[in-house]
């Protein structure tokens, strides 16, 4: 569990500097480059998986939860303000539980899938909350679709990972999935891209490097070997777990403004959620090495 509210923390922290700080870059550059990253920081476990069958699992694995995911993510970025963006990711927890009821039959059992069910409906409540606001335009719709999607990837990825993961390493497991979701942004990207209009600024270059690095690569590792520890609808919730930290973090770094009132029951609503969560938490020690 601990990993997974290190993550949310480190999330909150790193969400505006997409929006900020990348303006100009094209999003599959960005996306292709924080997995290019993220593949070279887990190279030296590569070789700690080492069935065939194994690794080309965890390359598809890494197509979807990372390749598809990034592309989509930033790409919305393009169709949505920021706090759009915020709002429409909300819905990632009821996507992680519909894979587990309907590909889990063990998972449909009347009081698990109550109590699910009633922390995802509280967890999305208090997020919404917290970052919702009407839409000033009609022209919204594409961009929640590509959002969807990204919510869509990211969840099947999560429930995935917990069947396909090798279970001798955990970092070795990254380094596929890794390998594959770079493979597949840069093959998306590179051969579109007008290399002689790319421009970036050594500020941008150092963003890049601390998302590849720190909020992608250590990130993603922490958070999958995370959700093997934890019951399926508390993954679900801490899916939204960024959210208060995050309007918490714009307050006090970026002195932006926020309804306080909305963020205290929002947050509350979220932490909630997680207790709620907990009735289901058959908790899922890890059995991998790192």
């Amino acid at each position: 569990m601990w990993r997974l509210i290190a993550v949310s923390i480190i999330w909150a922290f790193s969400f505006g500097l997409i929006k900020g700080k990348l303006v100009g870059l094209d999003s599959g550059l960005v996306a292709s480059i924080r997995l290019i990253l993220c593949f070279l920081c887990f190279l030296p476990f590569i070789l700690k998986v080492s069935q065939n069958t194994v690794r080309l699992r965890l390359m598809l694995l890494g197509v979807i939860q990372f390749g598809i995911m990034y592309l989509a993510y930033i790409k919305s970025y393009q169709y949505l303000p920021g706090y759009l963006v915020a709002v429409f990711s909300i819905f990632t927890p009821f996507y992680v539980i519909a894979l587990n009821i309907v590909f889990d039959k063990q998972y449909r059992d009347s009081k698990t899938l109550a109590v699910s069910l009633l922390a995802v409906v509280v967890s999305i409540l208090g997020a919404a909350t917290i970052v919702f606001k009407s839409p000033e335009e009609d022209a919204y719709l594409t961009g929640f679709l590509i959002l969807q999607l990204a919510n869509i990837a990211f969840a099947v990825g999560q429930w995935t990972y917990q069947r396909w993961a090798d279970q001798t390493s955990n970092a070795g497991n990254m380094s596929w999935m890794y390998l594959g979701g770079a493979l597949f942004a840069s093959l998306m990207t590179f051969p579109q891209l007008n290399w002689g209009q790319v421009e970036v600024t050594n500020e941008q270059v150092g963003v890049l490097l601390y998302l590849g690095i720190v909020a992608s690569g250590l990130c993603f590792y922490l958070w999958n070997s995370g959700s093997k520890q934890v019951s399926p609808a508390t993954l679900a919730v801490m899916n939204n777990g960024y959210i208060p930290i995050a309007v918490i973090a714009s307050i006090v770094l970026f002195s932006e403004t926020a309804d306080i009132t909305r963020l205290l029951i929002g947050g509350s609503l979220i932490a909630l959620s997680i207790v709620i969560s907990y009735q289901t938490n058959i908790d899922r020690k890890s059995v991998l090495s790192d």
